[in-house]
């Protein structure tokens, strides 16, 4: 994989802004930076050509302790994003977000999506889903409990080490 780093993930533009070098995002990720301390990498394919999206990007906070992963599709419209908190000595997978767009023609905004759905994980295996759909009045509430999480659990990175928070698998899809 290659990696790109800067402030934030412009998806329209499909670039970074604020892009900075490596050296810039370590010093961030080892705390060595005022704010704002955070970082953003975005994942290539090693063979991906400049005008190809990234296979995700990730929001980073300093020593790994928070990351936000966006997965994307081939336009740059975000369609997942995994929230990742320090719990104990590990990361915990607290939250998925699924956004549905009209179709998948073209880039959508966030706030272009006809359907959001949250899921909210507790360490515990209780689980809160929200579901927001423009074609429904009003926003669904649903408690899961009893919700294996054990593929929840990941190693804090070490810095560079990005692919592990990209993974997209069956053991990770929001429940059905």
């Amino acid at each position: 994989m290659k990696y790109v780093y800067g402030q934030r993930w412009h998806g329209r533009r499909n670039q970074p802004t604020e892009a900075f070098d490596e050296a810039e995002a370590f010093a961030r990720f080892n705390g060595e930076r005022s704010k704002p301390d955070w970082f953003t990498v975005a994942a290539f394919a090693d063979d991906a050509t400049p005008d190809r999206v990234p296979e995700f990007y990730a929001e980073i906070t300093p020593h790994g302790a928070y990351a936000k992963v966006f997965f994307i599709d081939p336009f740059g419209s975000i369609h997942y994003i995994f929230g990742f908190r320090k719990t104990g000595e590990r990361l915990f997978l607290e939250y998925i977000r699924a956004y549905t767009y009209p179709d998948m023609t073209k880039y959508y905004g966030q706030n272009e999506s006809i359907k959001v759905v949250s899921y909210y994980y507790k360490p515990d295996g209780v689980v809160e889903v929200e579901t927001n759909d423009d074609a429904m009045p009003d926003i669904s509430v649903v408690h899961v409990k009893d919700v294996d999480i054990s593929a929840h659990w990941e190693p804090i990175p070490v810095f560079g080490d990005w692919e592990s928070l990209g993974r997209f698998d069956a053991r990770w899809q929001p429940l059905s």
